[in-house]
Parts: structure tokens; C-alpha cells; sequence
């Protein structure tokens, strides 16, 4: 049996990237579906040792954003290679023919069909910082998700099937050719489904500023819960979140986060909402999304004329830091001053 030469994904834990291929093929620990908020430092997190001998990957939340993260090992060792991610989704069939998936492929928050895995040394695990974002909405029936590692020597095109394979003896030649593909069965969220999600854009500005991002909450039942996050990392590595959390009051309430966002960056955001099986307080049911900047010192006449102190643009919100600790309410801080600047509102219809 003859080594795989590219950055191996693995179909199982025990798969070495000897070739051909066997056992089986639907457990990939490599491509991870990491629960609906983005990893800090995918790299470190997925690619210690601890984490690569084993499956981290999550159930899949229905109708939430779930960052889908994809590691491979240079088995080969040799020079460090650099590698290229995709990830299909396909409904989940006995036998799951290319037709089946290759034209649904998921997309990262900057709305690209791959993420790209730095120089990966011999002997080492490369993982995607840039994460696929999958919103499963249709989910009568049960998934799959298809991964790809391409490597300069192991190209894309010559790595996915034809749909010319309609037999099963074809789908196990490919399967058993290729070491930089995998799939791994979905297993969704029972009682976990998110009410809602949808998407909001932070379209790129000129110059860079603080950002207070908020959620906003009217009539929502107390126990319900709302998030927010985004795949994009902004320079420092982190990534504008708040993890699920929950509502403690039936009347407005909300919860902020305080992000410095450079210029030139852009990403879609997602909003969930969680009724958690509790009806809207009453018809002016709604959730926002809303960005503003923020100033401790207001100077410029821009400023000067639009400002507002934070704790009247937003009454009884809560303020987070980044990460999700919970600080205080708005109303004990200092005075800080925001400028609305946008905003995204979903209500009942």
C-alpha cells in the first residue's frame, strides 16, 4: 500500500492515508461542525494532538448559522504544503452519487466557496480559520456533509468525482483513490432548532471605528433566547458574537458588545432567535439587529450634532465583552455616546 501524498482528510480515526482506502467512509473526524458560534484560534483549538485524535464535531442546530471547520495531517512529511477546502452538503442517501451534491456547495462568511489552509509542515495538522457557515432549513431528511483537501500535486479537478459515477463500483473507485476527501452523517439538535435566523451585512467603511453591536428584544417571552455571530475574524483574531442568552424580562431588553472594527472589513452577521416553546408576549413581537459607533469624547461636529448618551439609545441592555462575559447594565456605566448607524428588524407577520 502505497502513502497518500497530499494533506490527508481522513474517512475515520483510524485511517493513516495509506492507499487505497478502507473502512469506513461517513465518519470523517476532519471536517467538524463546531456548534453555532466561531472558534477562537481554530488552528490552535482543532490542531493540538488532543483534538486531532478525536471527533469534536457537534449536532447540528436546525435554522441556526453552524461553523463548519475542515483540518487535514502532511502524512507525507517533506517539504509543508499548503491546502484548499470545500465542503458539500448532500441529503443523506445509502449511496451518495456526485449528482446528489456537488452543485450545494456551502460558503464561508465572505460568500467564498473555499478556505484556504496555511503552509502545513510535515507531520503537522493544518485547520481552516475561515470557517463555512451552514443555515439548514430543510430538514426533513437526514445529511451529509462531503469535504475536499486539494493540494498544488492533488488538484480539486482531478480529485472530485464525475457525475459519469452512477454505479457503485465506480463510487468505490473514487472513494478509495482519493485521500483528500471525506463525509461525515449530521446528527441534528433535538429541541434545539432556533425559531429563526437571518442575515444582516457590515458593509465596509473607509475608516475604521468602535462598534456597539446590539440585539434588541420586544415582547419576547421570558426563556426564549437570542445570538449573534460572525465567521469573518477581524485582524486580532477575534469574532463579533454573543452566544445564546437569555431573556429575563417580557418588555424591551437587549444585550450589546463593543467591537473595534478596522476599515475595509465586511461580513454578514446572523441573528437567531429561540422561543424555546414560548409563544410572543403580544403583536409587537420583534428582534434587531443594529450596529452604532461608539465615542467616549464626542469632538467632531458630526458627533456634536447626532450623539446620544448609550443608555438612552439603548434602555435596559445588558453589556457583554467580547467572548460573551456578562459586565452591566448600561445604565451603571460611565456615559458613553452612540450614533446609530444601522440597523436589521424582524417581526411577526
Amino acid at each position: 500500500m502505497a502513502q497518500y501524498g497530499g494533506i490527508l482528510l481522513r474517512q475515520n480515526l483510524d485511517d493513516k492515508g495509506l492507499m487505497p482506502r478502507t473502512g469506513g467512509w461517513t465518519a470523517s473526524p476532519d471536517i467538524i461542525a463546531a456548534g453555532t458560534q466561531p472558534v477562537h484560534d481554530p488552528q490552535a483549538y482543532f490542531g493540538s494532538d488532543t483534538s486531532y485524535a478525536s471527533d469534536p464535531t457537534q449536532e447540528v442546530v436546525k435554522e441556526a448559522p453552524n461553523y463548519i471547520y475542515v483540518r487535514g495531517k502532511n502524512v507525507i512529511g517533506g517539504d509543508p504544503q499548503t491546502g484548499t477546502a470545500r465542503v458539500f452538503a448532500a441529503r443523506q442517501s445509502l449511496f451518495l452519487y456526485p449528482s446528489q451534491w456537488l452543485e450545494n456547495p456551502l460558503t464561508t462568511s465572505r460568500g467564498e466557496t473555499v478556505s484556504e489552509i496555511a503552509s502545513v509542515a510535515a507531520n503537522t495538522v493544518g485547520v481552516t480559520i475561515d470557517p463555512f457557515v451552514w443555515v439548514p432549513k430543510e430538514v426533513s431528511e437526514h445529511y451529509c456533509l462531503v469535504g475536499f483537501i486539494s493540494t498544488p500535486d492533488y488538484p480539486f479537478e482531478k480529485q472530485k468525482p464525475s457525475n459519469a459515477v452512477t454505479s457503485l463500483n465506480d463510487l468505490a473507485a473514487w472513494i478509495g483513490a482519493n485521500g483528500g476527501t471525506g463525509w461525515h452523517n449530521v446528527q441534528f439538535a433535538s429541541g434545539q432548532a432556533a425559531t429563526f435566523t437571518n442575515s444582516t451585512t457590515y458593509p465596509a467603511s473607509s475608516t475604521p471605528a468602535k462598534i456597539q453591536f446590539a440585539i434588541t428584544c420586544i415582547s419576547c417571552p421570558v426563556g426564549s433566547q437570542v445570538s449573534f455571530s460572525c465567521g469573518t475574524p477581524l485582524p486580532d483574531g477575534t469574532y463579533i458574537n454573543l452566544p445564546p442568552t437569555t431573556i429575563t424580562k417580557p418588555s424591551q431588553i437587549g444585550f450589546v458588545v463593543d467591537y473595534d472594527v478596522p476599515a475595509g472589513w465586511t461580513s454578514p452577521i446572523y441573528y437567531s432567535y429561540y422561543a424555546n416553546g414560548n409563544p410572543p408576549v403580544d403583536s409587537n413581537f420583534s428582534v434587531s439587529m443594529s450596529a452604532s459607533i461608539k465615542s467616549s469624547t464626542p469632538g467632531s461636529e458630526v458627533f456634536a450634532a447626532y450623539v446620544q448618551p448609550a443608555h438612552e439609545v439603548f434602555p435596559d441592555h445588558i453589556a457583554f465583552a467580547p467572548g460573551g462575559l456578562r459586565l452591566t447594565a448600561l445604565t451603571d456605566m460611565p456615559v458613553d455616546y452612540l450614533i446609530p448607524v444601522g440597523s436589521d428588524m424582524t417581526k411577526l407577520r
